[in-house]
């Protein structure tokens, strides 16, 4: 079951309204619906897009330009299945991974390509000098390259990337921080990333920065902008290597990096109580969203830390909004599976106990 809470104006938490929550409500699935799981979410500004692991791509909140992938429809209340028949020969094309913008969304399919809708005013759509918006899905055109695949896509507020099977990463859409490499520009059609001297294998987005990493056993890793001002030390206080990682996750300001070990290490924006509070326990899965953390501690809790104005990161918060310098314990029913955060929203999955095989 799938729990949400956090903003919601634009009933991006699918829980079948528009109220902000502080504490966990599931989402709505129609009674004719089969039951199913998350195999992956992606959350916009006030849109939030899943993969299920019934092959079903589902989406909720603001579709006022189409950035949800459903036709005619303004605003979904709740997660409503995304339509994708997309060939010339009307088959529907699976879906391999998700990622969103602020106000778009990008599907990677099984044929190999690249699907978008949406808009975006810095090129993130990719569809080329100008195309801003996108009501129905359309593919990237030539993108990827002759002779690669693509492994990954991963989004920021107005910028995407993707990272191909011979480790390089190309990405378009807001560049002028030199979160797409040089030159620091707007990209409006998939540009090779230059400068990283080893072979990518995932990438998270921030704000205005790229962080990128290599093997696990390597610690190869290079952080892509903020040109500039770097206020927060996204990119000074980056670490020379980051062997042992497990997973990667970045919010518009902060990077976590989650080891092997259970460690999380983490640098940036911390104003708000960003970074991970001193004693956190050992982490099997973290998230992060704009400006607050997820972690699903070995213990079976999930923790939240952060700006969590909206209600994201539970209760209570300080003054301000935040929980900073300490944590939230979130309670759910069930056993805790995977732990998603987005912009000022949190999603929590657990699997009934009553299901679980003996």
């Amino acid at each position: 079951m799938l729990f949400a809470f956090g903003s919601n104006g634009s009933a991006q938490l699918g829980v079948g309204h528009t109220d902000d929550l502080s504490k966990p409500e599931p989402v709505l699935i129609p009674s004719n619906t089969p039951r199913w799981n998350v195999k992956q979410l992606a959350a916009g500004g006030n849109h939030t897009v899943i993969l299920c692991d019934d092959g079903k791509v589902r989406a909720t909140g603001n579709n006022e330009d189409g950035r949800c992938g459903v036709n005619d429809v303004q605003q979904l209340l709740q997660f409503t299945e995304v339509p994708l028949s997309l060939d010339g020969d009307g088959k529907s094309l699976a879906v391999k991974h998700v990622t969103a913008s602020w106000s778009a969304t990008a599907f990677l399919c099984d044929d190999g390509h690249v699907y978008v809708c949406g808009s975006g005013s810095s090129g993130e759509l990719g569809l080329g000098p100008s195309v801003a918006n996108s009501l129905s899905l359309a593919r990237l055109p030539n993108f990827p390259p002759p002779g690669t695949t693509i492994t990954y896509v991963a989004s920021g507020m107005a910028h995407m990337v993707a990272v191909l099977s011979n480790g390089e990463v190309y990405g378009w859409g807001k560049g002028r921080k030199g979160q797409l490499g040089e030159p620091a520009q707007d990209v409006w059609s998939p540009r090779r990333v230059s400068g990283l001297d080893f072979g990518a294998v995932k990438a998270s987005c921030g704000k205005d920065f790229t962080f990128v990493v290599g093997k696990i056993f390597t610690g190869s890793m290079a952080v892509l902008g903020p040109k500039g001002k770097d206020r927060f030390g996204v990119g000074a206080n980056a670490p020379v290597t980051l062997a042992g990682w497990m997973d990667i996750a970045a919010s518009w300001c902060s990077v976590y990096a989650l080891k092997a070990s259970g460690d999380v290490v983490a640098w940036g924006r911390d104003d708000h109580g960003q970074l991970p509070p001193q004693g956190l326990p050992k982490i099997r899965a973290i998230a992060a969203g704009s400006e607050h953390c997820l972690a699903l501690a070995g213990a079976g809790k999930v923790l939240a830390w952060g700006w969590g104005e909206h209600g994201n990161c539970g209760m209570p918060t300080n003054n301000n909004g935040d929980v900073k310098a300490r944590w939230n314990e979130i309670d759910v029913p069930g056993r805790l599976a995977k732990v998603y955060a987005g912009c000022s929203t949190s999603f929590i999955e657990t699997v009934e106990e009553a299901h679980l095989p003996r």
